[in-house]
C-alpha cells in the first residue's frame, strides 16, 4: 500500500512538472531553441561588434477577449402593424445566423409580445440596428461582460488536470496489484470528475459569447405606456382611486365566494333537515 501511494504522489508531482513541458510541446527548450524565431537574434547576440547578447522578449500570443452581450430593446409599432413586425423580427434573426430562443404574446385589441432572440456575437450590432428600424424606440439597455479572464483560467485548469489524468492512466496500466488499480482508479475518477467539469463551464462560457442575446419587447400604441412610478407619494385624486379600486375587488370577492358556498349551505341544511326528518325516533320505554 505504501508502495501505490508513494506512486500516486509521483504522478501529481510528474503532473505539477508536466505543464511547462505541455506548453512547449514536449521538447526541451535548449540555447539553439530559444534562437530558433529568427536568425537575426543570433546575429545579434554574435555580431562582428562583439557586443553582450541581448535578451530575446518572448511574449506569450495575445489572447482574443471574450465578450457577453445582451440587449434589452422595447419598440412601439402602428396599430395593426403587431403581427408582421413580430415575425419580420423572427426572420432578422435567422436571416443573420440566429434563432429565437422563446416568444410570448397577449392581448386581443392592443397586440403586445416578447422575443428572446440569439444571434451571433459578430452580427450583434447589425442586427440591432435592423430591431430598431423596426418601430419606435421607448426604451433601449445595452451591456457587455468580458469574461476573458475566465476563459484563460478554466483553460489553464483543464490542462493540468489533462496532464494528470495521462500520468495517472500510464500509473493504472503498470500496477501490479487489485488494491494499486483500485487506489489509482479513485483517484482517477475524481480527476475525470475535474475534468468534465472545468469542460461544462468552457462550453458555457463559449455559448454565451459566441451568441448574444436580445430581449425585444414590441408593442401597439395603449399597451403599457404608464410612466413608471418615481416613487413619490400618490397625489389625493390617485389615492382616492386606488382605494376605490381596492373597495371594489373587496366586493367582487365576495360576491364570487358567496355564489360558492351559498349553494353547499343551502345543500347542506336541506340534507340535515332531511335526516332530522326520516331518522326514527326512539320509542319511549314502558312504564313497570
Amino acid at each position: 500500500m505504501a508502495g501505490i501511494l508513494a506512486v500516486i504522489v509521483l504522478a501529481g508531482a510528474a503532473c505539477g512538472g508536466g505543464g511547462d513541458e505541455d506548453i512547449g510541446g514536449g521538447v526541451e527548450a535548449g540555447p539553439g531553441a530559444r534562437d530558433a524565431p529568427g536568425e537575426a537574434a543570433e546575429d545579434t547576440a554574435t555580431g562582428e561588434g562583439g557586443g553582450e547578447a541581448q535578451v530575446l522578449d518572448l511574449q506569450l500570443p495575445p489572447v482574443a477577449a471574450r465578450i457577453i452581450k445582451n440587449a434589452n430593446l422595447s419598440l412601439e409599432v402602428k396599430d395593426g402593424a403587431f403581427d408582421e413586425r413580430f415575425q419580420q423580427a423572427t426572420l432578422l434573426a435567422a436571416r443573420h445566423g440566429g434563432f429565437v430562443a422563446s416568444s410570448r404574446t397577449s392581448g386581443r385589441d392592443r397586440r403586445s409580445g416578447t422575443l428572446v432572440l440569439r444571434v451571433p456575437a459578430a452580427d450583434f450590432e447589425a442586427v440591432l440596428g435592423e430591431l430598431k428600424g423596426l418601430g419606435t424606440i421607448t426604451s433601449e439597455s445595452i451591456s457587455g461582460e468580458d469574461v476573458t479572464a475566465q476563459f484563460v483560467d478554466l483553460e489553464a485548469r483543464l490542462r493540468n488536470w489533462e496532464a494528470q489524468e495521462q500520468v495517472l492512466l500510464g500509473l493504472m496500466a503498470k500496477a501490479q496489484t487489485i488494491q494499486e488499480s483500485i487506489t489509482v482508479q479513485r483517484t482517477l475518477q475524481d480527476v475525470q470528475l475535474a475534468i468534465e467539469e472545468i469542460r461544462g463551464q468552457l462550453r458555457v462560457l463559449d455559448d454565451q459569447t459566441a451568441m448574444s442575446t436580445v430581449t425585444l419587447v414590441i408593442s401597439e400604441p395603449g399597451v403599457g405606456t404608464a410612466p413608471p412610478s418615481d416613487g413619490g407619494l400618490p397625489s389625493v385624486s390617485e389615492a382616492w382611486n386606488l382605494a376605490l379600486e381596492g373597495f371594489l375587488a373587496v366586493v367582487a370577492t365576495v360576491v364570487v365566494s358567496l355564489g360558492y358556498v351559498l349553494p353547499l349551505v343551502l345543500l347542506g341544511g336541506a340534507a340535515l333537515y332531511g335526516y332530522r326528518r326520516l331518522r326514527p325516533r326512539p320509542r319511549p320505554a314502558p312504564m313497570l
